[in-house]
């Protein structure tokens, strides 16, 4: 006996939004995992080795930022020869994004100048929650819920770390923020087969 349209209908709408989600996985997981993995990795390294040697902040965050920046551009340049979905907005997006986080950078750089933070702590709490602002806007411009929810813990780890635990913030950032950051890249490239 055949099912009725209805059912029929039900069960191709299921599919598609299957198919949808499957996509939007396939999609976040050949750019996100090795960036949130190369920046989980920056965290945990940069934060920890910043609490045993803080008079070295400075030059260790310099330089484990520019690897991540060159690492980033690698991670970047890789996916937009071979992207999983090459489309002319895939494209125009990605120059959006990048545009995106230098136009926020830039502007945190302006608000830094404004508000004068006093110390190193604060500087980087400001820079650490502005990138999990980012990662905000950037799961709810493309419906990646998980980028909402990792900014959203990695935003408050970094407030309770600030506000409750000073003498240990930089190993609180690196096993929390950075730890919730490895963790979600792992666990795309792992589990999102």
């Amino acid at each position: 006996m055949d099912k009725p349209d209805s059912e029929n209908a039900q069960e191709s709408l299921a599919m598609v939004d299957d198919v949808m989600v499957q996509t939007r996985k396939a999609v976040a997981s050949s750019y996100a995992n090795p960036l949130l993995i190369l920046w989980g990795i920056i965290w945990v390294v940069s934060f920890t080795a910043v609490h045993f040697y803080l008079n070295y902040a400075y030059h260790i965050f310099t330089a484990l930022n520019v690897v991540g920046g060159i690492g980033t551009f690698i991670i970047l340049r890789s996916s937009h020869t071979r992207p999983s979905v090459r489309t002319p907005v895939s494209q125009k997006m990605g120059w959006r994004l990048f545009w995106f986080w230098i136009l926020l950078f830039t502007y945190v750089l302006i608000w830094l100048t404004i508000l004068a933070p006093f110390s190193g702590r604060q500087l980087n709490a400001v820079l650490a929650t502005a990138a999990m602002f980012a990662y905000i806007v950037m799961g709810l411009w493309f419906g990646s819920y998980f980028m909402v929810w990792l900014g959203l813990a990695v935003t408050a780890t970094t407030l309770i770390g600030f506000y409750l635990l000073p003498h240990y913030y930089c190993l609180w950032m690196a096993f929390t923020g950075g730890g919730a950051i490895l963790y979600t890249g792992l666990y795309i490239r792992f589990r999102w087969r």
